[in-house]
């Protein structure tokens, strides 16, 4: 009987491997494609600051980069995703938003890029916490506790 469990357990362990290693792929994708996506953005803004002006084909082809960068990140965070869709939004007419709308939804090139990188440098999911350091505080007795020791 033990055999018989033993056998069926020791049978999910390649399944289960696989899901992991399909998901990691998938949030490796996703990364990848936000990563793409800011990077090209910060690419756009640097060429203007160079004094270039604005390009129609470059801001069509970031609209595109942040649309595609939303479709794998559902899977992992569907707000950031949501964000992407926005910001899609905003390159197929950057006209239409003022900076209190861009900063309202929270599509700012740098909130986006925080939130991108608190997903790709996730916190440890169980902290080591250092065992607590006794404080040592002398209260210096009040004037009238010390007459008292005094007396």
């Amino acid at each position: 009987m033990i055999e018989l469990v033993i056998e069926k357990l020791s049978s999910l362990v390649g399944p289960i491997m696989d899901l992991t290693k399909d998901r990691r792929e998938l949030k490796d994708n996703a990364l990848r494609a936000i990563s793409h996506a800011l990077t090209e953005t910060y690419l756009y803004y640097r060429r203007m600051e160079l004094g270039k002006g604005r390009d129609n084909d470059i801001e069509a082809q970031l609209s595109k980069y942040w649309s595609a960068a939303a479709i794998p990140i559902r899977h992992i965070d569907p707000n950031l995703a949501q964000l992407c869709e926005h910001k899609s939004d905003y390159w197929v007419n950057p006209d239409r938003w003022d900076q209190k709308k861009v900063k309202k939804i929270g599509i700012g090139l740098e909130q986006v890029r925080k939130r991108y990188r608190a997903l790709l440098n996730p916190r440890p999911r169980f902290l080591v916490s250092k065992a607590p350091t006794k404080k040592t505080h002398i209260t210096p007795p009040s004037s009238k506790s010390a007459k008292a020791t005094r007396r």
